[in-house]
């Protein structure tokens, strides 16, 4: 009998914990991220959703042993406080008995927090009953180790302005003796990328800034890393592609995904099903029925902004799809109009005209409206959101008989 695992529990694109048999080393994020923890100061990953951040970090911090909880952003956001959430989560039920806490001091700072004692301290007077540095003290004490405080999703108080204070008020006060003597530094995760001259505009640079060490952005995989977890996936699943195939499966995977980790997932896991459905045998065929099905699950609203640009196939050349298709083929991050003409050039030669084609305003145009496609800086334009290149890289296609663009049409 085929030992085969269930498809879930291969490809997890929204698991919180890190699947170990998926995990894909990422050396240099990984080293970068060890040295920085365990410098003296605090640390910032930052980087595009679904990139990796969280796998990462908790890789690096399981492998290390370093001690540490996570708190969330997102729920600092709703509290309307980061002190309370660091609390909450140093206090939460089970930490006593598995870092081994004074369990004393963890039900004094219970029994403020039930009385109501904590909803926000700006000033950060250090007073007896200081609920943060009772929790610093209570985290401390589970040994002497150097510890971290993760604070993930920093996206979601970015745009709070009290909060981001707060964030910054927290950290001068890390080095105040009284909490310092606790050993503890914060890892902040989110997908900004500007936090730095965020704290020197609004705070003292000297005073924040300096106390955070930025490292550099979490890419996206590189196209090996991509095969690594193809391979690894449908080995897992006793699903035989080799040599060839993989290559050629792999490559599609990495195009269409750029090499996003959660996207590649999300690919796989369809990809997957379609070959359950076809009596676990992988043909090449099925690449189209599992596009659909990626395209359903998360780009559905991407589909239709891509949609509102598409041109009107009654025109003669369908210029602008031409374009289109040409952004979503492009190697570099930045592009301008000469750039697209020339590949036009390249990819539909019968359909030049004499005169120009007019690609800087159909570029402009894109650029325009309510659901924009491009961003544009100058003469320079980028894509908007990397899920709008996904989603042209999926249903948008050359006929190379014919000199013109097609576009898949899916009901999303």
């Amino acid at each position: 009998m085929i030992n085969r695992k269930n498809i879930t529990e291969v490809f997890t694109p929204r698991q919180s914990e890190v699947n170990d048999d998926m995990y894909v080393e990422r050396p240099r994020h990984e080293k970068a991220l060890k040295r920085a923890l365990n410098r003296n100061s605090h640390s910032l990953v930052f980087g595009e959703s679904g990139n990796g951040k969280s796998w990462l970090y908790k890789k690096v911090l399981s492998e290390n042993s370093i001690p540490h909880v996570i708190a969330n952003c997102a729920n600092a956001s709703r509290l309307k406080s980061i002190t309370q959430e660091i609390c909450n989560c140093i206090i939460e039920p089970g930490t006593v008995n598995k870092l081994g806490f004074n369990e004393e001091k963890v039900a004094e700072i219970n029994a403020y927090f039930a009385k109501g004692g904590l909803k926000h301290n700006s000033n950060y007077d250090i007073a007896q009953e200081e609920p943060l540095l009772k929790a610093f003290r209570v985290f401390h004490e589970s040994n002497d180790s150097k510890k971290i405080i993760v604070l993930d999703n920093l996206e979601s108080i970015f745009d709070s302005v009290e909060l981001m204070n707060e964030l910054a008020d927290i950290i001068i006060l890390l080095d105040d003796e009284r909490y310092s003597t606790c050993n503890i530094n914060f890892l902040i995760v989110g997908v900004p990328s500007g936090v730095l001259q965020y704290f020197s505009e609004t705070k003292n640079v000297e005073s924040v800034s300096n106390r955070i060490n930025e490292i550099d952005k979490v890419v996206g995989l590189d196209s090996g890393q991509v095969m690594e977890i193809v391979k690894k996936g449908f080995d897992q699943l006793a699903i035989k592609i080799t040599g060839e195939k993989l290559i050629q499966l792999a490559r599609q995977v990495y195009f269409i995904t750029l090499g996003i980790p959660q996207r590649v997932h999300e690919y796989c896991e369809s990809l997957a099903y379609e070959i359950e459905d076809n009596d676990w045998k992988y043909e090449r065929s099925l690449w189209t029925k599992a596009n659909i099905q990626w395209l359903k699950q998360g780009l559905r609203q991407s589909y239709n902004v891509i949609d509102c640009h598409w041109g009107n196939r009654s025109t003669a050349v369908a210029r602008k799809n031409q374009v289109i298709y040409c952004i979503g083929n492009i190697s570099t991050h930045q592009f301008d109009s000469k750039k697209i003409d020339a590949m036009i050039r390249v990819e539909f030669p019968s359909t030049i005209p004499k005169t120009n084609m007019g690609i800087g305003s159909i570029l402009s145009k894109l650029s325009e409206g309510t659901t924009p496609l491009l961003n544009k800086s100058d003469n320079n334009y980028s894509i908007r959101d990397p899920r709008f290149l996904m989603c042209i890289r999926t249903v948008i296609y050359k006929d190379a008989s014919k000199q013109t663009v097609i576009k898949k049409n899916f009901k999303v």
